[in-house]
C-alpha cells in the first residue's frame, strides 16, 4: 500500500511539474520594442517543432516566433509527433510533397536534433519548397557537416549561453531529456525558454530574417 501511495504521489507530482512548466514557459512576458524599417522576406519562415515530450510540448519556440510575426515576418510552426523518429520523418515528407505540389515556398528553421534527423532527406529530396535552412544550435555545438557541399542554402545559427535559468525549469528539461533520449538537443537557452536569453536570441533571429529577406530581393 505504502508503495502504491508513492507511485501515485510521484506520478502526481510529476505531471504536476510538466504542466507547471509549460504554463511558466508560455506565459512569460517579455516586453520588447519593434526595430524600424525592417526588410521582409517575400516567403514565409517555417519553424519546425524538434522532439517533444510532456515535459517540453507547449510553445515549442517561445518567443522566437512571435516577435518575427511582431515585426511583420509571415510565420508558421509545422508541428509534427512528438517523438517517434519514423513517424516524424514520415509526416515531414509528406509536408514537403504537398507544398511542391502547391507550388509554395518557404525558409527552414529547425533545431540541432531536427537538422540531424532530416538532414540526409533535405539532402536526396533537393526539394523545390525549402529556399534555405536555419539550424538554431549552442555556441560550439554546431553539426557535423559532410564533405560535399549541401544543395540548400544552409546557416548554423549560434545561440551564446547567456543564462542557466530558474531550476524549477531546468528540472523540467532534465526530465525531458530523459524521455526523448535524443543526441544533442538543444538547451533552453538556445530555444530562448529564458527571459534572460529570449530577447537576444530573437534579434539574432531578426538580424537572419533580414538576410533572408535580401537572398529574396535579389532572386526576384
Amino acid at each position: 500500500m505504502d508503495i502504491l501511495l508513492l507511485a501515485m504521489t510521484t506520478t502526481v507530482f510529476l505531471l504536476g511539474l510538466a504542466l507547471m512548466s509549460n504554463r511558466a514557459r508560455r506565459r512569460q512576458n517579455v516586453a520588447f520594442e519593434l526595430k524600424p524599417n525592417c526588410l521582409l522576406t517575400r516567403w514565409p519562415l517555417l519553424f519546425v517543432t524538434g522532439p517533444r515530450s510532456i515535459f517540453y510540448f507547449s510553445s515549442y519556440w517561445n518567443l522566437y516566433t512571435v516577435f518575427l510575426a511582431e515585426h511583420g515576418y509571415e510565420v508558421f510552426t509545422l508541428h509534427l509527433p512528438w517523438n517517434k523518429a519514423g513517424l516524424r520523418k514520415e509526416r515531414f515528407e509528406h509536408f514537403l510533397k504537398q507544398q511542391e505540389d502547391l507550388g509554395r515556398r518557404f525558409h527552414l528553421v529547425v533545431d540541432t536534433p531536427t537538422w540531424q534527423e532530416f538532414q540526409d532527406l533535405l539532402r536526396h529530396r533537393r526539394s523545390s519548397s525549402v529556399l534555405s535552412i536555419t539550424e538554431i544550435t549552442d555556441a560550439g555545438q554546431n553539426s557535423p557537416q559532410a564533405l560535399q557541399a549541401f544543395p540548400i542554402p544552409t546557416v548554423d545559427l549560434e545561440m551564446p549561453a547567456y543564462s542557466k535559468g530558474s531550476l524549477f525549469l531546468n528540472l523540467s528539461y532534465h526530465l525531458h531529456k530523459q524521455l526523448v533520449r535524443r543526441a544533442g538537443l538543444n538547451s533552453l537557452n538556445s530555444l530562448g525558454a529564458f527571459p534572460e536569453s529570449a530577447l537576444k536570441n530573437s534579434m539574432l533571429l531578426l538580424e537572419r530574417a533580414q538576410t533572408l529577406a535580401e537572398m529574396d530581393l535579389r532572386e526576384s
